[in-house]
């Protein structure tokens, strides 16, 4: 048992042979302590190698409203950090694989383990420190003597600016500003404020979800990969939830909407996790949080996984949403406007004249009122352990044909690199006995041409789109 004594209190922690500073905090962690800002409300940051915790519960009792990671790969360790954050429960223990690897934090604490040897130490720090958001800041101290400078210089060549920040008693705080922006003086971590990160999120916001959901959350950090939404991991003691920001008067209706139609497809045994809860945070601002699941996004689908995916679409039918968004009627309305007309840029005009010559004019209608997903790529499909894991990202949701959705799964089974053919073959196949050849042959044609008529208004696109619409075509060659 060690007594720490910072901001004016004292509270004691207790230790064990084997875990590091069993005697006493080290004059190093009561640097960074003393002088790195305490975590922003609303917030989520991370204690990389958190021994038995003096930073971990230190942050979590100066900013109860941060949700604190403290990663720790010594078992004995993990136990005394749960025993002494024992009242301080936004406190989160864990193995580093125990961390969601698409998580991302506005902050990373540590006094690492320089013993491990240079290339240890520096392919661990670039692992984490390439988990902070945009305008984040890690806080690093290191006895001058064990390479604090040598670590800096690293820092900087590397791409990571870093400042010292402090230097007590033979030790530096090292400041590391996270790779792509800001001023590592003038950021708004070096004050203690949260980085520019995904998105927006006030304690007000968090105290509106609490009451809309059946109590208080932690924010525990940012998940990678929302697009242009904001989206928070949130812990309630060990409950898990997605919370993803919405930005437009229309959201909060959609996903009243959107709550009632996942009730539909869960009952039809659609793996998608369950909402729970959604709500206006202001006139611009809506929110949808929904229950965690664990699993990985790939990169191609093999036939397995495949057999996985479809099984999901053919439980598109089951469900017959509203009709306030038909995905099936925006198609036939794009290829029947002006799109024709529209002057593409020179590079992807032999493509765009490719997929109009797929169609005839006008495009009849298409089947419609089925569930339709708006957005099915592997980038909204977890898998784990095989199997598919969960359909993430429904609320865009509409009513339409199944072969629109087989149509963005292809964008991902045609690609040059990770592609398949035969799985793209049986997307194919499984697309014309859904819907029939010319159903099938408009929706490709309408990806296509949305695809090329947007990267002609976006020429730095043009490369990457003319790819990707090439590869769809000549999936029907």
């Amino acid at each position: 048992m060690v007594d720490l004594r910072i901001d004016g209190e004292s509270f004691a922690l207790t230790t064990a042979a084997g875990v590091f500073g069993a005697q006493g905090v080290d004059r190093g962690t009561m640097t960074l302590l003393r002088h790195a800002p305490a975590p922003r409300p609303a917030t989520g940051v991370v204690d990389l190698g958190a021994g038995y915790g003096p930073i971990a519960v230190t942050l979590g009792r100066r900013q109860p409203a941060a949700g604190v990671w403290a990663v720790e790969v010594n078992e004995r360790a993990l136990g005394l950090i749960r025993s002494n954050a024992s009242r301080v429960p936004n406190v989160v223990a864990a193995r580093p694989e125990e961390v969601p690897p698409a998580l991302r934090f506005d902050g990373l604490y540590s006094n690492p383990p320089i013993k491990i040897g240079k290339d240890a130490l520096h392919e661990l720090l670039l692992d984490w420190l390439g988990r902070l958001v945009p305008g984040g800041y890690g806080w690093l101290v290191v006895k001058q003597a064990m390479g604090a400078d040598s670590l800096r210089q690293w820092l900087d060549e590397t791409g990571y600016p870093t400042d010292r920040a402090a230097a007590k008693q033979g030790y530096r705080l090292l400041r590391v500003r996270a790779g792509g922006g800001g001023q590592a003086d003038a950021g708004p971590a070096a004050t203690g404020q949260a980085g520019t990160g995904p998105g927006p999120l006030a304690p007000d916001d968090l105290a509106t979800i609490g009451a809309g959901t059946g109590g208080a959350w932690t924010v525990l950090g940012h998940l990678h990969g929302g697009g242009s939404d904001p989206v928070y991991l949130l812990g309630r003691g060990a409950l898990r939830a997605v919370l993803k920001l919405k930005h437009g008067a229309w959201w909060a209706d959609q996903l009243s909407r959107a709550a009632t139609t996942v009730e539909e497809l869960r009952a039809a045994g659609y793996p998608t996790p369950p909402v729970l809860g959604f709500g206006r945070l202001d006139e611009d601002r809506a929110y949808l949080l929904t229950g965690f699941v664990r699993g990985e996004t790939l990169n191609r689908l093999d036939p397995a996984t495949l057999d996985a995916v479809l099984g999901a679409v053919a439980l598109h039918g089951e469900v017959r949403p509203s009709p306030v968004r038909d995905w099936s009627v925006m198609v036939t309305s794009f290829l029947n406007g002006g799109i024709a007309d529209f002057t593409f840029h020179p590079d992807v005009l032999p493509l765009a004249r490719r997929a109009l010559d797929l169609v005839s004019r006008p495009v009849p209608a298409l089947p419609t009122g089925g569930f339709a997903h708006g957005d099915f790529t592997l980038r909204n499909l977890l898998f784990h352990e095989g199997g598919l894991a969960a359909v993430l990202d429904l609320e865009g949701f509409g009513r339409g044909t199944p072969v629109i959705d087989l149509v963005s799964l292809l964008t991902a089974t045609t690609d040059p690199v990770d592609g398949s053919p035969d799985v793209t073959r049986r997307i194919v196949e499984y697309a014309v006995s859904l819907g029939g050849t010319d159903a099938f042959l408009a929706c490709l044609a309408h990806r296509v041409l949305a695809t090329v008529s947007w990267a002609t208004e976006h020429p730095q696109l043009l490369t990457d789109a003319a790819r990707r619409a090439r590869a769809l075509l000549d999936a029907v060659d």
